[in-house]
C-alpha cells in the first residue's frame, strides 16, 4: 500500500485537533480564555474600524454620538479582554447571557409581529426566542453553564474535525475503485 501525498499531514492535523478537542473538553476555563482572547481581538478591530469610519465620514453620520460611543466601547472592551484574559473569562459568560436575553426578547417580539402579519411559521421563531431567552436567564443565574456550553461545543467540533482529518489521512493511501 503506497502512501499518497498529503496523508501524513492529514494524520498529523487530525491528531492535533483530537488532542486540542480533548484538552478543551477537560479544561473548560482554558477554552473560555482562548475564546475571550479572540473576542477581545475581534472587538478591538471592530471598534477601531468604527472609529476610522466615523472620523472619515462624520458628515454622513451627523456627528452621531452613538456611533462614536459604540466604537470607543468596542475598543475599550477589546483592550480589556486582550490585556487581562482572566477578567475576560469572568465577564464573557455575562456578556453572552445579556446578549442571549436581548436576542431572545427581540426574536419573540419579531415573531409576534409576524403573527399579526399572518406569516406562517411565526411560532418557530417564537419558540427559538423563548429557548434563547431561557438560556440567557440560566447563564445569568449560573455562569458556569456558559463556560461548559462554550467548551463542550468547541471541543466536540475539534474532535469531529480531528476524526475527519484522520480518516482522510488513513484512507488517502487506498486506491480509487
Amino acid at each position: 500500500m503506497k502512501n499518497k501525498p498529503g496523508s501524513i499531514p492529514w494524520i498529523l492535523i487530525g491528531l492535533f485537533l483530537l488532542v486540542m478537542g480533548l484538552y478543551f473538553l477537560i479544561h473548560p476555563q482554558e477554552t473560555l480564555l482562548s475564546v475571550a482572547w479572540m473576542f477581545g481581538l475581534t472587538m478591538l478591530v471592530s471598534g477601531a474600524a468604527d472609529l476610522v469610519v466615523y472620523a472619515a465620514r462624520k458628515w454622513v453620520y451627523g456627528l452621531s454620538g452613538w456611533f462614536l460611543a459604540d466604537g470607543i466601547i468596542d475598543v475599550l472592551l477589546g483592550v480589556v479582554f486582550l490585556c487581562n484574559g482572566w477578567v475576560a473569562v469572568e465577564v464573557l459568560p455575562y456578556v453572552l447571557a445579556v446578549w442571549a436575553v436581548g436576542s431572545g426578547i427581540v426574536k419573540c417580539a419579531g415573531a409576534l409581529v409576524y403573527r399579526k402579519g399572518g406569516m406562517p411559521f411565526w411560532g418557530v421563531q417564537f419558540g427559538v426566542g423563548v429557548v434563547v431567552l431561557l438560556f440567557g436567564v440560566a447563564v445569568l443565574l449560573h455562569p458556569m453553564i456558559a463556560v461548559a456550553a462554550i467548551s463542550a461545543v468547541i471541543a466536540i467540533l475539534l474532535i469531529t474535525q480531528g476524526l475527519m482529518a484522520l480518516m482522510r489521512g488513513l484512507f488517502a493511501s487506498f486506491p480509487n475503485r
